[in-house]
């Protein structure tokens, strides 16, 4: 389903969500070779704010960029 919009869809609306509920941002984490999810997120608005790597245990680790939209 990749490519019809769901995805905008379903961010726009959550960003309506939460700013009616009063939120000032929206956070999240994504994968950096996830580029597909990154150029959704930078379309509806969101920033990249952090680099990061997590530890999650057994060698693993999760390799992320944290993204923000401000609400207000």
């Amino acid at each position: 389903l990749h490519g019809r919009g769901i995805g905008s869809f379903v961010l726009e609306y959550l960003t309506g969500c939460a700013s009616d509920a009063g939120y000032a941002k929206l956070t999240l984490n994504v994968n950096k070779a996830n580029a597909k999810a990154i150029r959704v997120y930078t379309k509806n608005g969101f920033k990249k704010k952090q680099s990061v790597r997590i530890d999650i245990g057994s060698g693993f680790f999760m390799d992320d960029y944290i993204m923000e939209k401000k609400l207000i």
